[in-house]
């Protein structure tokens, strides 16, 4: 139960820590993936913060940016990495990494019922999800350090935190697995060697009441052959 509640802990801080990059500029003004020049750059667009225009101006929210060339102000865009626009629609895997996490998360949740805890089938079935909840993730930070590079921010740092974390919770279930399935398989050992025990003794016991019947009858023939 400890490890339960441990893997539990663990995948709510992920969740957590996947939300924050998802929901940054243009969602929220006050979070963003990177900061370069006068612009904020988030998941789903990106937003000028110069101070020469009448507040921020974002993007509408979508997978990848749009080249526009110029900002806001007029004045030439550039990535902070200075790839092209089209690299960054490899940003949908933040959604697609929530998701995942978000689906292993309720798995998880599930295995507080005893009846699922002690299921190895079931156990097997969160264990494989995990791999790719782990993948997603790294990909997730892989991919904002491609395209920030030096300029993420520390919400896309925490995709790194959310990854170690998926990672040791990926671990804990599958060793989870392994001792309920040793757990389980001496279990039904222990119940066939009862099983063969009483069969061995039940097999004894009739052989002796079959004796003890036939001396009593000839005990009581004997005196009428005679």
């Amino acid at each position: 139960m400890r490890v339960i509640i441990t893997v539990v802990v663990l995948t709510t801080v992920s969740l957590v820590f996947q939300l924050l990059p998802v929901i940054s500029v243009p969602i929220t003004k006050s979070l963003a993936l990177s900061n370069f020049l006068d612009s904020a750059y988030g998941v789903f667009g990106w937003c000028n913060t110069n101070v020469d225009l009448n507040g921020t101006v974002c993007t509408p929210a979508g997978i990848g940016y749009t080249d526009l060339s110029v900002d806001m102000s007029g004045r030439k865009t550039f990535l902070p990495s200075m790839v092209k626009y089209p690299v960054t629609k490899l940003l949908v895997v933040h959604p697609l990494s929530l998701a995942f996490t978000s689906i292993l998360w309720v798995m998880i949740l599930l295995l507080l019922s005893p009846s699922l805890r002690s299921s190895s089938g079931y156990l097997l079935v969160v264990a494989l999800f995990s791999l790719p909840t782990v993948l997603f993730s790294l990909l997730c930070f892989l991919v904002d350090i491609l395209i920030f590079i030096s300029h993420l921010n520390w919400p896309g740092w925490l995709m790194l935190a959310a990854t170690i974390s998926l990672a040791i919770c990926c671990s804990l279930l599958w060793t989870l697995r392994r001792s309920v399935s040793i757990k389980n398989y001496e279990t039904l050992q222990a119940k066939e060697r009862a099983s063969s025990v009483e069969t061995y003794a039940t097999a004894q016991i009739a052989p002796i009441k079959t004796g003890s019947i036939t001396v009593h009858e000839s005990s009581v023939l004997e005196p009428g052959l005679s």
